[in-house]
């Protein structure tokens, strides 16, 4: 083979691999566009494609216990109802707190306790922590067994209504876990007494509402657990005092009127100067429009003789010259309290 017929050959050969190579190129490039055109349309699919939502029930199902309470705090009890109806799931879930406070008679408390020996009839009794009673039975106030009743480890909270005194109370047993205790007296006259509430060991909170407080002597071992008390136009007479429910027990306390009590000459005793050696927070409220309750030096009293106090709250028909005539000056200033000797004393004026 002559020199020009070999290089002839190897342009050849070349010349052929070049092209072999450039169609291998060009077919790489045309299937990596095509697949690019059908990867585009999934891309674009998917970035069309709107989020998923979690709807209500994951949301119930998730969100801490506390969280659900907030948001409970501002719903009525027909709306926590009727948001339970939605579905099996959320009534699921929701039922710990729909089944937490129950309402019944007397008659159906009755008649339901001698048939299961449970106050209500639902699947877990256990559930429940506050027993209401709408109705009032004196006859069955002193025969039902109310120590069974309070056996049930979650119940700790009883409002009721009564006819009479609150003796009955005193035959509960002694193991009681009640924590919270409100009676409505639906009879003027209507007697209670400290003594009644001995049973009650774990008794934290108290709330009596038209009842005549019979004089009783300070125990230290009656309900010793006690730290609040709210007395709604409940009376008493001389020479007993508030301090007798617990002046080193009672850290908090609540007194609201609508009648002539609270501008009788008891009342004005207990703000001459109450003996509270633990009281934190006082509130004072007058809801009776005709009678006003005029403090004037009883204020300054009343702060120096409770040294533990941090808030006094007056609020309704309550007046007090020097409060007044500041309040009306600082008006525009949005001010929300007077800071007196450390106690902030939220005045009628500001929360009317």
């Amino acid at each position: 083979m002559t020199f020009l017929e070999s290089t002839m050959q190897f342009t050849c050969n070349k010349n052929y691999n070049t092209s072999n190579d450039a169609s291998t190129d060009i077919d790489a490039v045309v299937d990596h566009r095509s697949m690019k055109r059908s990867i585009e349309p999934k891309e674009k699919e998917q970035s069309h494609k709107k989020p998923k939502t979690l709807g209500f029930t994951h949301f119930i199902l998730t969100i801490p216990h506390e969280l659900v309470l907030l948001i409970l705090s501002h719903l009525s009890r027909q709306d926590l109802i009727q948001i339970s109806m939605v579905s099996k799931t959320i009534r699921q879930v929701l039922s710990p707190y729909l089944f937490s406070q129950v309402k019944v008679s007397w008659k159906d408390l009755v008649t339901t306790w001698n048939q299961t020996s449970t106050p209500v009839e639902i699947n877990n009794v256990q559930l429940i922590e506050k027993l209401r009673l709408t109705t009032c039975c004196s006859r069955n106030e002193w025969t039902f067994p109310f120590a069974e009743l309070f056996k049930h480890n979650n119940l700790t909270n009883l409002e009721l209504c009564t006819s009479g005194s609150t003796n009955f109370f005193k035959y509960s047993s002694n193991d009681s876990q009640l924590q919270v205790l409100e009676i409505h007296a639906t009879k003027p006259g209507s007697i209670f007494s400290m003594e009644h509430l001995a049973p009650f060991r774990k008794l934290h909170k108290l709330s009596l509402q038209d009842f005549e407080i019979d004089s009783f002597e300070e125990d230290e071992n009656c309900c010793p657990r006690l730290s609040i008390l709210e007395l709604d136009n409940c009376t008493w007479r001389y020479p007993f005092q508030l301090e007798n429910f617990g002046r080193d027990k009672i850290d908090s306390l609540t007194l609201k009127y609508t009648n002539h009590f609270v501008i009788s000459e008891r009342f004005k005793m207990f703000l001459n100067g109450p003996h509270f050696r633990k009281l934190r927070h006082l509130s004072i409220s007058n809801w009776e429009k005709n009678l006003k309750l005029t403090l004037s030096v009883h204020i300054m009293k009343l702060i120096e003789s409770i040294p533990t106090l941090r808030t006094l709250q007056l609020s309704g028909n309550i007046y007090n010259e020097t409060l007044n005539n500041f309040t009306n000056a600082d008006w525009e200033n949005c001010i929300k309290y007077v800071g007196v000797r450390d106690v902030k004393v939220f005045y009628s004026s500001f929360l009317n």
